[in-house]
């Protein structure tokens, strides 16, 4: 069929039509949408511009949802801990409750011999009194006497108040047998190692050894040592540290020698707890603590080896034998240098006759220490057995708050991480994954903590105890305030991550969105001219239709 054909006007007024036509189309595709780019067609380069910001919004998007899911994971963790230091709070508070109670029904039960004043009065205890008899009655001829009235403590002063030169003396055979460890009860004689039992000496040995290990000068306890006490006019008892063995020995024979330091009423502490204990390391600022410890900024000036039941007074150990320039020689030892000497051992006394006694210094054989001391013993209002502590309805309370303590961090999970049973979160920040954070989690089981004493069966168990919560409080502030930085951390990335999706997806619609009002004046303006369009192709088809009127 040939095709029709049209005048010049009437196809240019068509031409017209047609793409007006497309022109409204295209404006009412955007109306409809919103968008002026639906398409590559429309503009290949906002289009696949946008088309990137839109994903990478939508990755991002993804990566918000696992951050929020991390917060709220940490936020578990934080809430517990607030809860778990409330447990211990109230564990504490039952611990001190006990502690008072037992305080106030029992007497606490001394680290080796009575404290009984008399007894403390007479040469077995009284070191202080013997050495100053054998200095006023032999003078240097009393070579250990001597020695320890000489010495001060290195690092400190010859004129120190609390550490210099006559502040010291020779132990007596008790304090020694104290140093030691020893149950008075089970001695049946003097001589020997009977009711010895070696706690204390272990104790001190111990606080030796970290001593040692932190670089300071001092050796543990372990040979023969002079005491300042007389069996009679030719022998002075002399103990062995190593096994506790008690024997006597000839004043002329050679022994080691260790000072003692009695710091009397040096103390006020507001119970017993904070008192000095046996095993503390004593500082020349009279400043006590364990040798765990150990304060390297202070000068540490010996070992505490006895504590008086109010806690005000303590006797302490110098950190090393003292050394001498010979055996039996007066003058044989250098207060200024007193661990260097070529000798580590002296006689009791020298240069005097075998029949001498020291006559202030009473004399005690055997069987005479035995009966001293359990006088001593049943004088002394000791206590109450460790059951007697066990008694004590707060220790079900304690465990059981522990028991409690335990079960809350066992249910501190969400979706399955615990972050406070060693559990770790990994929280992805970009859609590379190339940005994270890596949450460690911490142990905050009450094992872990290191509340391990869980049974009382004397006083200073419970101080133990009460000494584990402060510290394992100390541990929960600190990983709360780990897992607070890890918090802000994530929230502070879950914002930036918000904003930046709002970034990406503003600029993607800038791109591809149309602007209704523009796109609304262009739907009118196209309107008219469609109208005028048509109306222009009719009067072009007017001089078509005059020809029929010929007919």
């Amino acid at each position: 069929m040939d095709k029709v054909s049209l005048t010049a006007s009437m196809r240019s007024n068509l031409l017209s039509l047609q793409n007006i036509s497309r022109q409204v189309d295209a404006t009412q595709n955007r109306l409809s949408t919103g968008k002026k780019v639906n398409s590559a067609i429309d503009n290949p380069s906002s289009y696949y511009t946008a088309r990137a910001l839109t994903n990478r919004a939508n990755d991002l998007d993804a990566l918000l949802d696992s951050m929020g899911q991390a917060v709220s994971t940490i936020k578990a963790a934080t809430t517990s801990l607030e809860t778990a230091a409330g447990f211990l709070e109230q564990a504490a508070a039952i611990a001190t409750q006990a502690l008072e109670s037992a305080e106030r029904i029992y007497i606490r039960q001394p680290s080796g011999i009575s404290d009984d004043a008399a007894i403390r009065n007479t040469s077995l205890f009284d070191g202080r009194a013997n050495t100053q008899a054998m200095l006023d009655q032999i003078g240097a001829d009393a070579l250990a006497a001597t020695a320890c009235n000489q010495f001060y403590a290195p690092g400190t002063s010859k004129n120190d108040a609390n550490f210099g030169q006559g502040q010291w003396y020779l132990p007596a055979i008790g304090e020694l047998m104290e140093m030691y460890g020893i149950d008075a009860a089970n001695i049946t004689d003097g001589i020997g190692a009977s009711g010895a039992n070696g706690e204390n000496k272990s104790k001190i040995n111990n606080a030796i050894t970290a001593l040692s290990n932190a670089g300071v000068d001092c050796t543990a306890l372990g040979t023969y040592y002079w005491s300042s006490s007389e069996y009679d006019n030719t022998i002075s008892w002399g103990p062995n540290m190593n096994n506790g063995n008690r024997y006597g020995h000839d004043k002329k024979g050679p022994n080691c020698v260790r000072c003692f330091q009695y710091l009397e009423n040096k103390f006020n502490p507001k119970d017993t707890v904070s008192a000095p204990k046996i095993g503390d390391v004593m500082y020349s600022d009279l400043t006590y603590g364990s040798a765990d410890d150990y304060d390297k900024s202070k000068t540490a000036v010996g070992i505490v080896t006895w504590v008086s039941e109010d806690g005000k007074s303590a006797k302490i150990v110098n950190l090393k034998d003292l050394r001498f320039s010979s055996t039996d020689t007066v003058g044989n030892f250098n207060p200024d240098n007193p661990y260097n000497g070529n000798e580590v051992y002296t006689c009791h006394t020298t240069n005097i006759k075998s029949s001498e006694d020291i006559t202030d210094i009473d004399n005690y054989n055997g069987v005479q220490i035995v009966t001293a001391i359990q006088k001593a013993l049943a004088e002394s209002a000791i206590i109450t057995s460790p059951t007697d502590i066990n008694a004590l309805e707060e220790i079900s309370q304690y465990q059981n708050i522990l028991s409690q303590y335990d079960s809350l961090i066992k249910d501190s999970s969400y979706k399955g991480i615990n972050l406070l049973q060693s559990q770790d979160l990994k929280v992805t920040f970009n859609e590379s994954r190339s940005a994270w954070l890596d949450v460690k989690g911490k142990d905050a089981s009450s094992a872990a903590l290191g509340l391990t004493t869980t049974e009382w069966n004397t006083i200073e168990d419970i101080a133990q105890s009460l000494k584990e919560i402060s510290s394992a409080l100390n541990q929960i502030r600190t990983i709360s305030a780990e897992l607070g930085s890890y918090y802000n951390i994530v929230l502070n990335r879950q914002d930036f991550t918000e904003n930046l999706i709002n970034v990406l997806e503003e600029g993607a619609d800038k791109l591809t969105l149309a602007d209704m009002n523009e796109e609304s004046a262009n739907m009118l303006a196209l309107q008219t001219r469609q109208q005028l369009a048509t109306n222009s192709l009719s009067l072009a088809s007017q001089a078509a239709q005059s020809i029929l009127r010929l007919f």
